[in-house]
């Protein structure tokens, strides 16, 4: 065995830092998105925004993105210098030159307020009466009404200072008023002003906050002051603030006090400050604005460093920056004096005492090597170091080393002090097995005495005296000096054990590369993984708080685990079973390191990583109940964004639409959880991470986008954001292409019916007109004929029955001739029109009363075609009238009227012959008539008042 002393003089050559820590701060500025790094004014909306006022342009913030307003989007002025949401949610902006106020998006200015355009506007408020007020840099404050007039304030009327810079009301209507000379209050009408003669530290004043209690806080240049009904109290440096130059105010929810300063933050409570500056993590110590948020966080606002968001102080992280040697932390304990050592790989140790600083111990010193696997303490101030090339032992002053000859396994990668016997250690190694060690000699025990692998990276003892090794190849169990070894195959998660923990109940659990196992009395493991909830398989280590809440390193960083609530089947009313902890909520790093966590004796915990190494305190557990507040940001289609707009339609040519939306959250932006569907889609509820979801294909239809978000506490958003939109159909699948669809087939099949119908009718005409021809020609001839051979054989010498006979033959000849000239007439297509019908009308009483007085009235399109059946029926019984008045009227005037209108007809035939020769009108011709009325769908009447008349009538 050699020794290496270490010079104690070197200590001042060694790193050593106070308050080498490093709290939880994020930091946003310009390389994030923000317009300017100078910041004048913070505020949080109703809808959960963060809006930054800053020298170049207004920003919105969603906890992921800014989004920037500048002139060219309606600004007054590039430098904002003011922020306030009034009663109806609407943002006013006060700038270095006037107001704009933010409706749906959209800047506008108010002419109402075109006067303060010459005014840098400092402030803005709206008072319990609906009236605004407006605190400028050296022009008083304007009070805008009700009524909409405006009326300035200056100190000539009684306000402290032309210089105001902020504007409050308290419970009772007074307004107070923050001036560069006092405080000055409005009360029943009257002014009144507080300075230093009052008891205020300075008259510089900045800021005002009122607290539940009606307290009114004063931010000065000269410290911190509190109003109470006119009694003047102030804190300063004296009393632990960290500066007396005070710029901002803000009241939590517990009526605490987070100060902005020259030189850092302040929160006070209870009487007391606790201060923040550069060395515990903020940006920039020059304060201008700060912030709470709904969730609990406090932003500071800062001169040239951007934006801070302060998580608490649950977590201290410490990193090269602070101290540490290397980044890469292998393991943590603590010492009987209560100072933590750190390994790390590559580094050596680091001790870090109760006042914070840091001093680090590597191979220079006396330790065997630098790169280091683990260390623990025995309790009486030795600090056991397992390195890749050995043992090292500390007693505070030298390293004892074991040479290769004491000690041939170098790879040292876990370490027990065994608790049956507080004088053996167990030293796990990397490839060569487990070792126990009594204080002289090393007894090597591999997979050749039953060990299930000889990489064993962790070691734990029980009462029973049993001691469980965890290894590559599963978990070992030695007891009487005998292994028994789990694998897969008797429940573990994964061969490829981490790490082990003996809980608080004394039951055993461990961290695989597949999940958790935790054993049971029965020999049986019940396992936890990723299908369970767990967020990462890879499991490094794990820990369990005073509280018996477990928390495990994995891949994407600590999660919390509350095996009650996993075990009831639901999770607890605070927080879910799992919740992964991130750099976001204050970690130095998500990735962890085998076996790097430790609790020491104060209920701390620690954890290692690539990073660094994080402390947490789990009593300072913060647990976000504000649900996040989601919106849809944007909808694209095909690519093309459209905004968001009421009565959307999308073209049937793009369906491919994607929706944009978050959950506002800022404790934990990037573990917001969203539950989303598209009602009429025919999907459910559906789960996502990411903040969009796109839909490639969707059919024609009326949709409903429906969203809500989830933070990583699981507090689901009260409302869900939602958005209708139309899909519209192809035009070859929508209505009106259907009806033009329809009457396009109705007039093809139209065209076709009437190219052949009157194709047809074209080819009747023809046959009619022959046929008539035919008649004539032949018929009729043949008829004629026949009468001039009877006239002729009755000029011969012949006997009296035959010449009766001849005569008879000629005169039935020219009465078929006389029918077959109207059938002719009929048939001839030639004569189809009405104004043929009226010519044969005309001719036939000209030939039947040619004595006779007779009128005509015709009306109707002469053109106009009618049927066969209709012109030879109406004619018929035209005939039929006119032949009975012929024969049986005494009437010298006829009347003969036709009327047409293109659906139906009236036809009517009346004489002036007397009622004792009309008695003869009866018999065969009026049957004929009703019979052939009958045949053309018409009524026919006779009316034998004052002569006789025929009418027949057709509605159409």
């Amino acid at each position: 065995m050699k020794q290496s002393s270490v010079i104690l003089l070197l200590f001042a050559l060694l790193c050593s830092f106070a308050q080498a820590q490093v709290l939880p701060f994020r930091t946003y500025s310009i390389e994030h998105g923000l317009s300017e790094s100078v910041v004048n004014d913070l505020i949080q909306d109703s809808e959960g925004y963060l809006w930054v006022a800053t020298s170049y342009g207004l920003n919105r913030f969603d906890g992921i993105q800014f989004k920037n307003y500048y002139t060219e989007e309606g600004l007054l002025d590039n430098r904002v210098t003011a922020l306030y949401e009034d009663h109806n949610n609407q943002l006013w902006i006060g700038t270095e030159s006037g107001v704009n106020v933010l409706r749906s998006d959209s800047i506008h200015t108010p002419q109402a307020l075109r006067p303060l355009q010459s005014s840098t506007v400092l402030a803005i408020y709206q008072d319990q009466l609906n009236d605004y007020w407006f605190a400028t840099d050296g022009e008083g404050v304007w009070h805008w009404d009700q009524s909409r007039n405006l009326t300035q304030y200056r100190e000539v009327n009684g306000l402290g200072g032309d210089r105001v810079r902020d504007i409050v009301e308290d419970d009772r209507g007074v307004l107070w008023f923050a001036t560069r000379e006092g405080l000055t209050k409005l009360e029943g009408g009257n002014f009144r002003t507080f300075t230093t003669e009052d008891g205020l530290a300075d008259n510089r004043l900045r800021d005002l906050a009122l607290t539940s209690d009606g307290l009114l806080w004063v931010a000065t240049r000269g410290g911190l002051c509190r109003v109470k009904e006119d009694d003047i109290h102030c804190y300063s440096e004296d009393d632990g603030l960290v500066n007396n130059r005070i710029q901002s105010i803000s009241v939590t929810e517990s009526d605490g006090l987070w100060l902005g300063t020259e030189e850092g933050g302040s929160f006070f409570e209870d009487e007391h400050f606790t201060n923040y500056a550069i060395e515990e993590g903020l940006a920039n110590n020059i304060i201008q604005a700060t912030q709470y948020d709904r969730e609990g966080n406090i932003w500071f606002g800062t001169f040239g460093g951007g934006i801070s968001l302060f998580l608490g102080s649950g977590f201290k992280n410490y990193t090269v920056e602070e101290g540490l040697p290397n980044n890469v932390v292998t393991a943590i304990t603590e010492d009987p004096s209560g100072s933590h050592w750190i390994s790390t790989y590559g580094g050596g140790i680091t001790r870090i005492d109760s006042s914070g600083s840091a001093t680090t111990y590597n191979s220079e010193n006396g330790l065997v090597d630098n790169k280091v696997y683990t260390l623990d303490s025995d309790g009486e101030g030795r600090l056991f170091i397992g390195t890749r090339w050995g043992l090292s032992i500390f007693d505070g002053h030298q390293f004892v080393n074991f040479d290769e000859e004491e000690l041939p396994y170098r790879k040292i990668r876990a370490l027990h002090q065994s608790r049956q016997e507080p004088g053996n250690w167990w030293l796990g190694t990397y490839g060569e097995g487990v070792l126990k060690y009594d204080g002289n000699r090393f007894e090597q025990l591999t997979e050749e005495d039953s060990l299930a692998n000889n990489t064993v990276m962790a070691v734990e003892e029980m009462e029973d005296g049993s001691v469980w090794l965890a290894t590559y190849g599963g978990v070992s169990r030695l007891r009487d000096g005998k292994f028994t070894n789990y694998t897969i195959q008797d429940g573990l998660p994964n061969n490829g054990v981490l790490d082990i923990l003996k809980d608080k109940a004394g039951n055993l659990w461990f961290a695989t590369f597949g999940g958790l196992a935790q054993f049971n009395n029965n020999g049986t493991f019940e396992t936890i993984t990723a299908a369970d909830g767990l967020p990462d398989e890879v499991c490094y280590f794990i820990e369990q708080d005073d509280r018996g809440i477990f928390w495990i390193g994995t891949n994407r960083g600590i999660v919390r685990f509350d095996y009650g609530a996993y075990s009831s089947g639901q999770n607890s009313k605070e927080v879910p079973a799992f919740k992964l902890i991130t750099q976001d909520q204050g970690l130095v790093a998500n990735e962890m390191n085998a076996g790097a966590s430790y609790e020491d004796s104060n209920g701390t915990l620690w954890f290692g990583s690539v990073g660094g190494v994080t402390q947490f305190d789990p009593t300072k557990e913060k647990v976000n109940r504000a649900a996040p507040k989601v919106h849809i940001e944007n909808i694209t289609v095909s690519g093309e964004s459209i905004g968001v707009k009421p009565d959307l339609e999308v073209g049937s040519d793009n369906h491919n639409i994607t929706f944009t939306f978050i959950g506002i959250n800022f404790t934990a932006p990037h573990q917001v959880e969203y539950r989303y569907r598209l009602k009429n889609s025919g999907e459910g509820w559906q789960r996502t991470t990411e903040r969009s979801v796109r839909y490639p294909a969707l059919m024609a239809g009326d949709y409903t986008f429906e969203v809500m978000a989830q933070n990583n506490d699981g507090q689901l958003s009260a409302q869900k954001a939602e958005i209708s939109f139309t899909v519209l159909a192809p035009f070859w699948l929508r209505w009106w292409f259907f009806i033009l669809l329809l009457v396009v087939i109705s007039g093809v099949i139209a065209f076709i019916y009437n190219y052949y119908r009157v194709r047809k009718m074209v080819d009747i005409e023809r046959m009619r007109v022959r046929i008539a021809s035919d008649l004539h020609d032949d018929v009729g001839s043949a008829l004629t004929e026949i009468a001039l051979q009877s006239d002729f054989l009755q000029t011969m010498d012949v006997d009296d029955p035959l010449q009766e006979s001849i005569r008879q033959i000629g005169n039935q000849s020219r009465k078929i001739v006389s029918s077959l000239d109207d059938i002719v007439w009929s048939i001839d297509a030639r004569n189809d029109t009405l104004g043929d019908l009226t010519d044969r009308m005309q001719d036939h009483v000209n030939s039947v009363l040619p004595e006779k007085e007779v009128t005509y009235q015709f009306e109707g399109n002469m053109e106009e075609k009618l049927q066969v059946s209709l012109k030879e029926n109406l004619y018929l019984i035209f005939k039929e009238a006119i032949n009975n008045i012929a024969k049986h009227s005494n009437a010298d005037k006829v009347e003969v009227a036709l009327s047409t209108n293109g659906r139906g007809f009236s036809l009517r035939v009346r004489d002036n012959g007397s009622s004792a020769k009309n008695e003869r009108k009866s018999g065969q011709g009026l049957r004929n008539m009703k019979m052939r009325s009958n045949r053309i769908g018409a009524d026919i009447t006779f009316n034998n008042s004052e002569g006789f008349e025929v009418r027949v009538e057709h509605a159409g």
